[in-house]
C-alpha cells in the first residue's frame, strides 16, 4: 500500500510537471475593430481604434509595450507608443487602443481640397504597422501588427 500512494504521487508529480511546463503560444492579431475619426475641425483629426489579439494560453499574459506606426492616405501622421504593463486574462480575447491626433496639414496639401477629397470618397485610408510585445511565461513575443482599412466619417 504504501509503494501504491508513493507511486501515485509520483504519477501525480509527472503530470503536473508536464501541464505546467507546456510551451507558452504568441498571442494572435485578430483584427482592428472601432476605427472612426471621432474628431474632424481644423487643427486636429483624432482617429480612434482597438487592436483586437487573442491569448492562447491557459494562463494570464502581460502586455509591455506597444509600437505602432500610423500612416493616413499614405501618410505618416503619427505613432501609437505605450510602454507599461497591462494583464490579460487567459485563454480571451483583448482589446489595445490605437488612438491617434494630427493635423490635417499632415495628410492633405490644402485643408480645402482635403476636405473636399474626405467627403466625395467619404473615407480615409489607415495604414497601422508596428508590433506588439507580450510577456508570456517569462518569454517575451513581438506580435507584429500590419494591418489597413478604411474609415469613414
Amino acid at each position: 500500500m504504501p509503494f501504491k500512494a508513493q507511486h501515485g504521487g509520483f504519477l501525480m508529480s509527472l503530470f503536473l510537471l508536464t501541464v505546467g511546463c507546456s510551451t507558452p503560444e504568441q498571442p494572435e492579431f485578430v483584427r482592428i475593430k472601432n476605427l472612426k475619426v471621432q474628431e474632424f475641425t481644423e487643427e486636429d483629426i483624432n482617429l480612434t481604434g482597438a487592436a483586437v489579439l487573442f491569448n492562447p494560453n491557459s494562463y494570464a499574459i502581460t502586455v509591455k509595450e506597444i509600437d505602432v506606426f500610423v500612416k493616413v492616405n499614405n501618410q505618416a501622421v503619427g505613432k501609437v507608443n505605450q510602454v507599461g504593463e497591462v494583464k490579460v486574462p487567459a485563454n480571451s480575447e483583448f482589446e489595445i487602443p490605437l488612438n491617434v491626433r494630427f493635423a490635417p496639414q499632415e495628410v492633405f496639401d490644402n485643408l480645402l481640397s482635403g476636405l473636399i477629397s474626405y467627403i466625395m470618397k467619404g473615407e480615409f485610408e489607415v495604414h497601422y504597422k508596428g508590433f506588439i510585445r507580450i510577456k508570456v511565461s517569462g518569454l517575451v513575443f513581438k506580435v507584429p501588427l500590419d494591418h489597413t482599412a478604411s474609415v469613414k466619417i
